[in-house]
């Protein structure tokens, strides 16, 4: 529930996803510090909904990866392997 709350509180506020998957990830790193962090992100982009095109389902994937994700791409394709609907 811990990392649902700082999702929460990062995300809650109005600003731009690719930015905001980024300070996700450096608040875990900092908090937790861990060999290695990886977070895939898939959010409705409000931008492209109230505003613009008006494409009602929009949705952006964002991904950020560090430490062993970066440097041992077995871990990194085992864990993209993981998500739903991405083989």
């Amino acid at each position: 529930s811990k990392y649902a709350r700082l999702v929460d509180w990062v995300m809650g506020r109005p600003q731009i996803q690719e930015e905001a998957v980024v300070q996700l990830a450096d608040l875990i790193m900092e908090k937790t510090q861990p060999d290695g962090l990886a977070i895939v992100m898939e959010a409705s982009h409000f931008c492209m909904s109230w505003r613009g095109v008006r494409e009602m389902d929009s949705k952006m994937l964002n991904s950020v990866m560090r430490g062993v994700f970066l440097t041992n791409p077995t871990l990194r394709r085992e864990f993209l392997s993981l998500i739903p609907g991405r083989a």
